[in-house]
């Protein structure tokens, strides 16, 4: 008989938490913090949907989390800046001075050529015949996969 699980001491208290550690922890880091092996995570994702459900939640709303941040990006934005400044003479109290300006992003060019990339069949590929193999292949392989010849 082997050791007895840490699912219930060491995972499920804390599975309330997770969403929020798994926006600035790989699932790695998430596991040692808890105290447990990656053998034991692994084994605790197949033996506990809850735990499962909890990581593709998590991950969902991180990923629809930066989309948003990318399509911002992409379009520009304006922001808000913050500049504290102290101004001491050596005669009086110092001077506390906030500077507070709106300031523009620019659209960045890279996030809407991933965006489109990704979002438009007509810049999905910038290599249209090598596009065009891959699908041909990924086809035939479909097919032997359907016939159970591989």
């Amino acid at each position: 008989m082997g050791r007895k699980s840490k699912y219930e001491s060491h995972v499920k208290p804390h599975l309330k938490d997770i969403p929020k550690w798994y926006e600035t922890q790989t699932e790695a880091q998430i596991y040692k913090r808890l105290g447990i092996s990656n053998f034991a995570w692994e084994k605790y994702k197949r033996e506990h949907p809850e735990l499962l459900e909890c990581l593709r939640q998590s991950k969902e709303s991180f990923c629809e989390e930066l989309k948003g941040i990318l399509k911002k990006k992409a379009l520009g934005f304006n922001y808000t800046e913050k500049k504290v400044r102290t101004i001491d003479d050596g005669e009086s109290e110092p001077t506390i001075i906030t500077d507070v300006s709106t300031k523009y992003a620019a659209p960045d060019t890279g996030a809407i050529h991933l965006l489109l990339k990704n979002l438009d069949d007509d810049w999905r590929n910038d290599d249209k015949p090598t596009y065009e193999l891959k699908k041909k292949q990924t086809e035939i392989m479909q097919q032997k996969a359907d016939q159970a010849e591989w």
